[in-house]
């Protein structure tokens, strides 16, 4: 299986592709550990102009062919989201009403 066989430990592939990302992006982004019918996964969220285009087109030296679909043994997924949302979001401290 693709995403079988040894896998970094959890901060370091986090810390290892946090690098990667800042060597070719230079906004606001976050990676994180999420889950998924499937376990752990990485998970890579860029805040772009526009999330519904394509990547390439904003960023066309971003190498995501490197990063998905796997780090370091973990399988990754690369979320394109809108500005602010990772602030408002992602790290809100606030809790779910629902």
């Amino acid at each position: 299986m693709y995403f079988s066989g040894d896998k970094q430990g959890k901060q370091a592939a986090i810390n290892s592709l946090t690098l990667k990302v800042s060597e070719y992006f230079g906004g606001r982004y976050e990676v994180q550990v999420v889950s998924d019918g499937g376990g752990q996964l990485l998970e890579i969220q860029i805040e772009v102009s526009k999330p519904f285009a394509d990547l390439s087109d904003q960023l066309p030296d971003f190498p995501v062919d490197e990063v998905v679909p796997k780090w370091n043994g973990w399988r990754v997924v690369l979320l394109k989201v809108p500005h602010s949302y990772i602030d408002s979001i992602t790290l809100s401290s606030a809790g779910d009403d629902y």
